[in-house]
């Protein structure tokens, strides 16, 4: 591992270079920048962050570009230290595509109605617009910072997710061979935005559901059926793996669920939220 830098991710200025309509809902946009060529090509559930611009187009200074990128420690603390109309949004995705080689990466945009800030900017994104990326840097080495799938050696799983971890899923299939048992519940508000499905291994059993407009989502109502059928067969089984991504309360009441009501141990359970019912994740 260098010791030149400070911590495992680094800033990536990059600008878009095409845009491309996937669905009704998604978008992809393409970056590139020439630090692009030290993007990890790590893969699977990987974690970056989005900072979009000001309205102005600036980014404002919190030492987020500066050579080597501080630890978060730094430049969060003084990003967070700004008012909140003088500083940028931050907002979580996972890379669609990452070419290093080309120094270019795809990330594919679930456009949520009503539009949070990131929707509202890719809705609107054109060839030319800058951002920052933050995001694992090759340089490192091997860290599994921003990584959540973490299998071993599984071969049974469950992926749960919503619109906004549908990259990460399709990335995580594609890991997958034909020989693992994968059962797929995605929630969405169109069956149309189903982009997944087509890169799922031969046993995969993808299930889409509404997402609804109970206190109890889609997905949990799908999660607590399947435990019917399969949690007595999963619980006892080392070489089961659930992996539980989207709207972080669902993922929580997800994760409970499969760990308190099922038995499944914690540690064959990862979970993580990319987004909140009545406000924004950006830690």
């Amino acid at each position: 591992m260098s010791t030149e830098r400070p911590w495992a991710y680094s800033a990536f200025p990059v600008h878009v270079v095409s845009r491309k309509v996937l669905s009704p809902g998604f978008v992809r946009l393409t970056f590139a920048g020439d630090a692009l060529e030290n993007f990890a090509t790590w893969g699977t559930d990987q974690r970056i962050k989005l900072v979009l611009p000001l309205p102005d187009g600036s980014l404002a200074d919190f030492g987020l570009l500066e050579e080597p990128t501080p630890h978060p420690s730094d430049w969060y603390t003084r990003w967070k230290a700004l008012p909140e109309g003088e500083r940028n949004v931050l907002r979580t995705y996972t890379p669609a595509a990452i070419r290093p080689e080309q120094q270019e990466l795809d990330v594919d945009f679930y456009l949520h109605e009503p539009a949070g800030p990131a929707s509202a900017w890719a809705a609107s994104a054109v060839p030319g617009d800058e951002v920052v990326i933050t995001g694992p840097d090759r340089r490192m080495g091997w860290t599994g910072y921003g990584l959540h799938w973490a299998p071993e050696d599984a071969r049974r799983f469950l992926l749960v997710a919503d619109e906004t971890a549908f990259p990460a899923v399709r990335s995580i299939l594609q890991t997958l061979d034909a020989a693992e048992v994968v059962d797929v519940i995605l929630e969405c508000q169109d069956a149309v935005n189903d982009i997944v499905s087509a890169d799922a291994p031969a046993k995969a059993r993808i299930r889409v559901v509404a997402r609804g407009d109970g206190d109890v989502s889609g997905a949990e109502r799908a999660v607590s059926e399947w435990s019917a059928e399969h949690g007595p067969a999963v619980r006892d089984d080392p070489a089961f793996y659930a992996w539980i991504a989207g709207e972080s309360g669902t993922t929580a009441r997800v994760r409970r669920h499969l760990t308190s009501a099922v038995g499944i141990p914690k540690e064959r359970v990862s979970f993580l939220g990319y987004w909140k019912i009545g406000g924004p994740l950006v830690g």
